[in-house]
């Protein structure tokens, strides 16, 4: 972990910060992302970067609110269709080497920003992720389904993950954009990003960064979006490792069919039991299946993917 708080100005006196694209997906904000705006706009530092929000369907003032700031671009969704494809559309929108992502409640500092893009550019890095520290808001009622995804991430990418689904985070545009068709529409997106870059061994690192209350009220719902995670994690696995899902299966079953079977055939000496064969067989045809789907997840992922983007 790094922390590179220092002053963002090159030798020829312009600022690192021109180079970044704020991405800020928003969703019935009206609470609180006027002063999230107001703060980013007077910053000395970002007066040259590019802002984007992206109105994401809102049914309140949101986008009236946006649209009273001059420099900000603001990008509109007609029905809400999700963070992740609010994300999809800022960064394809974006116009500077660096993209960022910057919530729109309150929840982020400008400090944290400015660290995340410096530590970016800095250390030419891929990607850096703001990872929240112990100072951070705790929200309880999630906990459990965030050890659950913790400890399934970190399966996954076979290696701890800090903060695998941090809403601060900044990329090279040219290292996100050609991942951008595999993001999930809705919940998910920053778990997806985090594994994709370590999966396909991209430079990168994190800054500690402080985690605010957010301003207003979430729109997270416990119970959806608790089955949204158990969708999510499957989804993770047949992305990611769908040879260890359909594969593990695969050997379970074979494993379990020539047990069952070799200890009927022996104990009635009436031949091998076709219900164990047909375990077996089943099992066989689940790790080929695995086999296959590892291909197409392997060429799904390294379909928009161009030779000069990776390290």
């Amino acid at each position: 972990m790094v922390d590179t708080r220092h002053e963002s100005l090159r030798p020829d006196g312009t600022s690192a910060l021109a180079n970044a694209s704020i991405i800020i997906p928003a969703y019935n904000e009206e609470s609180g992302i006027g002063q999230m705006l107001d703060s980013l706009c007077a910053h000395a530092e970002l007066q040259d970067s590019e802002i984007i929000v992206v109105d994401d369907g809102s049914a309140d003032r949101t986008t009236e609110i946006a649209q009273c700031f001059a420099r900000v671009r603001l990008i509109r969704h007609v029905h809400n269709r999700g963070y992740g494809a609010a994300i999809s559309t800022g960064v394809k929108a974006s116009s500077r080497p660096y993209v960022a992502w910057f919530d729109a409640d309150g929840q982020h500092r400008v400090e944290d920003l400015l660290a995340v893009i410096q530590a970016l550019e800095a250390n030419h890095w891929d990607y850096c992720i703001g990872v929240r520290d112990g100072r951070s808001c705790d929200v309880r009622s999630r906990r459990l389904g965030k050890f659950i995804l913790k400890h399934t991430v970190n399966l996954v990418a076979g290696q701890p993950v800090k903060d695998f689904n941090s809403g601060l985070r900044a990329f090279r545009r040219e290292v996100i954009l050609p991942y951008l068709h595999l993001l999930p529409r809705g919940f998910g997106a920053s778990t997806t990003t985090t594994l994709l870059m370590l999966e396909r061994r991209y430079s990168g690192g994190d800054v500690p960064i402080v985690v605010q209350p957010r301003v207003g009220k979430s729109s997270v719902n416990q119970v959806r979006d608790g089955l949204m995670t158990l969708l999510l994690l499957l989804r993770i696995f047949l992305l990611f490792k769908p040879l260890v899902f359909f594969g593990g299966i695969g050997m379970s079953l074979i494993v379990i069919g020539s047990i069952y079977g070799f200890y009927e055939a022996i104990r009635f000496r009436e031949g091998f039991p076709v219900f164990a064969a047909l375990i077996i067989i089943l099992g066989v045809q689940s790790f080929f299946f695995g086999l296959l789907s590892d291909q197409i997840s392997t060429m799904r992922r390294e379909k928009f993917e161009h030779p000069d983007t990776r390290t």
